[in-house]
C-alpha cells in the first residue's frame, strides 16, 4: 500500500504508475469530506466513483483534483465496469508529470494528429475541471457575480483554444453572440472585448437588480445558461477539427459530460439570489 499527498504525487502520475505496473488496484482519494476511488484491472481503469457520480463522469471529476490525500492499494475484488473503453484508454496517456495528456500512445508510438489534438483538448478540459470544482465547493467569493466571472473564464478558455486554431472570422465572439441570441435572448446581455466574452453589462444588471431574490436567481441561471450555450458552440466547433470520427466522438462525449457537470455546479452556487 502507498499513501501520500496529491501535491507530491498528482493523480495523472499515479495513473501512469498503475498502468506501467499493470496493477489490479484501487486508488482512493480524499479531499476534506469528499472521497472517491479509481479501480483498475491489470492497469486498465474499469470503475470510478466520486460521491454520487460513477463511471466516466466520476473519473473526469477525480482527474481534476489538484490537492488531497491518496491511498493506492491492491484490490483483488471484482469491480463493476462503469468506465467506458474510451475513457480508460485516454487516462493511460496522461503525462506522468501531471501537466496534461501525454505525447505518445501506449506502445510509445507517435500520436496521430487527431490523437494529439484530442490529448491537447483533454488537457485543457482537465484544467477547467478544477474551476468547476471550485464552483461546486464554493471556493470563491459568495454571490452571483463571482460565479458568473468564473463561468466566463471557463468559456473564454475554450474561445481561446478555438480561435487560435481557426482563422474563420465566423468563430469570433462578435459573430457568434448575435447568432446565439436568436435562440437564447439573454445572450444579448453578453458582450465582446478583444475577441473574448465580456459580462460587464450582465454583471451590472445583476448588481443593480431590485425585483426580488427569486427573479434575480432566475436571471443568474439564465445568464449562466447563455454562457454555457456559448461554451457548447465552441466545444462543438472544436470537434470539427478532427478528421477521425472516433476521436471526434470521444471529444464530444467527454466535453458533454463536462458541460453537464458545470451546469449542475452552477445550481449549487450560494448567494446567487
Amino acid at each position: 500500500m502507498v499513501e501520500g499527498d496529491l501535491i507530491d504525487l498528482t493523480v495523472p502520475s499515479l495513473l501512469q504508475a498503475v498502468w506501467r505496473e499493470r496493477s489490479t488496484a484501487v486508488l482512493r482519494l480524499q479531499r476534506g469530506v469528499d472521497q472517491g476511488g479509481l479501480y483498475f484491472l491489470e492497469g486498465v481503469l474499469v470503475h470510478a466513483q466520486a460521491g454520487t457520480l460513477a463511471g466516466d463522469e466520476a473519473a473526469l471529476e477525480l482527474l481534476g483534483w489538484p490537492e488531497g490525500r491518496f491511498r493506492l492499494a491492491r484490490d483483488p475484488e471484482t469491480q463493476p465496469r462503469t468506465v467506458s473503453e474510451r475513457m480508460a484508454r485516454l487516462v493511460t496517456t496522461v503525462d506522468a508529470g501531471g501537466h496534461g495528456w501525454g505525447a505518445t500512445a501506449n506502445g510509445g508510438d507517435k500520436l496521430s494528429s487527431d490523437e494529439q489534438l484530442l490529448n491537447d483538448l483533454l488537457t485543457q478540459l482537465t484544467r477547467l475541471e478544477q474551476d468547476k470544482v471550485r464552483l461546486e465547493e464554493g471556493r470563491l467569493d459568495v454571490g452571483a457575480v463571482p460565479a458568473l466571472l468564473l463561468v466566463t473564464a471557463v468559456v473564454n478558455s475554450m474561445v481561446a483554444v478555438v480561435t487560435a486554431r481557426c482563422s474563420d472570422p465566423g468563430v469570433l465572439p462578435s459573430r457568434v453572440l448575435p447568432r446565439l441570441a436568436d435562440e437564447h435572448p439573454y445572450t444579448q446581455l453578453l458582450g465582446e472585448e478583444r475577441d473574448r466574452i465580456s459580462i460587464v453589462t450582465a454583471a451590472g444588471v445583476l448588481k443593480t437588480w431590485t425585483s426580488g431574490t427569486e427573479d434575480r436567481e432566475r436571471l443568474f441561471l439564465d445568464l449562466c445558461r447563455a454562457l454555457l450555450d456559448v461554451l457548447t458552440f465552441y466545444g462543438n466547433t472544436a470537434s470539427t477539427f478532427f478528421r477521425s470520427p472516433r476521436e471526434r466522438e470521444e471529444w464530444r462525449a467527454t466535453f458533454g459530460v463536462f458541460v453537464d457537470g458545470l451546469w449542475t455546479a452552477v445550481h449549487r452556487v450560494e448567494g446567487s439570489a
